[in-house]
């Protein structure tokens, strides 16, 4: 067995044993008092996750399942989609899937759309909400966000719909302050737990859109989550080793000082993955003003593969991905984030050298 502090891939991330062993608590009803005590329990620590005051949804999907919801309840015809990596572009397609009509604003991939740009594109073709992934986890690149969630709110009826997959959990996201419409992450990710459970919030604005909306479904109709979350309930079956995952890490995170800390080793993470990279001549794909601190994607040398790297750190226990389409074999990604230390990282970094 893998000891914990060799996985970092950008997901799933390496699980704690205390995390784990969460895992196994006896089953009981997923509709009871028990439930409904525990759901009651990590509210208000999902609530500082998100930096909201709305209620927090957990559902027992990955994220693109949220992905989804923010379509189907957010979306009345034409949205704009950001698609500066492979995860911008799976919005798109979620998009499209749903019916809705898709205008897409290409950036270039470890690039962030800028203000100004976004500001110009928006006195274009009407639309009434966009799609932005705050950490594309294809390309290490995080987006301006709090920036461009200022410009969207100044168009009337565009709703904001944000992917959050790599950055709630790791560093500063305020929901409410930088007024953004719909919010999702995975917990496979920056909260490191078990893949399994999805979680959102919506804006006050969004849910009364949703409410006018009559594709949103039952699954994923954010009207219908709330609801059963306002009275601490699960909407459908919840997997209860995750939720009771959640419900330790919420508590250890606490006991560990609160976010704060939590995303100061990000930061540091991610500066000392950019610094190793440099100081060994290996280009960083995202800007150094725009790096996220959960994720890094590092360009390989000449004549190596991303296949062969990764092939011959796993056969020394170590994980690290390759790029994702159309980078699979000239990009690395590390994935720093969750409960490794800086530690791990140096560890990791040290083996890597040898391979390079």
């Amino acid at each position: 067995m893998r000891p914990f502090g060799r996985n970092f891939l950008p997901g799933p991330t390496d699980v704690r044993p205390e995390i784990l062993e969460a895992t196994l608590e006896p089953y009981y009803f997923g509709f009871g008092e028990q439930m409904q005590q525990l759901m009651a329990r990590i509210q208000p620590g999902l609530q500082r996750l998100f930096g909201t005051t709305q209620t927090v949804v957990v559902s027992v999907s990955a994220a693109s399942g949220m992905m989804e919801a923010a379509i189907r309840n957010g979306v009345q015809h034409r949205v704009l989609c950001v698609c500066g990596g492979y995860f911008g572009e799976l919005f798109a397609r979620i998009a499209e899937g749903c019916g809705k009509e898709v205008l897409r604003l290409n950036v270039q991939h470890g690039q962030t759309l800028e203000p100004d740009e976004l500001a110009q594109f928006l006195d274009g073709p009407e639309i009434d909400a966009v799609t932005v992934v705050h950490s594309e986890s294809s390309t290490g690149a995080l987006a301006p966000l709090p920036e461009l969630a200022r410009v969207v709110r100044a168009r009337p009826g565009v709703m904001l719909l944000v992917d959050g997959v790599t950055s709630i959990g790791a560093m500063p996201v305020e929901m409410d302050a930088w007024g953004i419409d719909f919010l999702l992450t995975g917990s496979q990710k920056a909260l490191a737990l078990p893949p399994g459970l999805a979680m959102a919030a919506a804006s006050p604005r969004l849910l009364e859109r949703a409410q006018s909306l009559g594709d949103r479904g039952f699954y994923l109709s954010m009207t219908h989550l709330v609801g059963a979350a306002k009275r601490h309930f699960p909407l459908t079956t919840p997997a209860l080793p995750v939720f009771h995952a959640l419900d330790r890490q919420i508590e250890r995170i606490e006991a560990g000082g609160g976010l704060a800390p939590r995303f100061a080793r990000h930061a540091a993470m991610a500066k000392q993955t950019a610094e190793w990279a440099e100081g060994r001549g290996l280009r960083v794909l995202a800007q150094p003003a725009r790096r996220s601190p959960t994720v890094t994607a590092l360009e390989l040398p000449q004549g190596r593969t991303s296949g062969e790297v990764v092939a011959a750190m796993e056969k020394l226990d170590w994980l690290i991905a390759s790029g994702l389409v159309p980078h699979v074999d000239r990009l690395i990604r590390i994935g720093h984030m969750g409960d490794l230390e800086p530690a791990h990282l140096e560890a990791l970094l040290h083996q890597l050298g040898t391979v390079l």
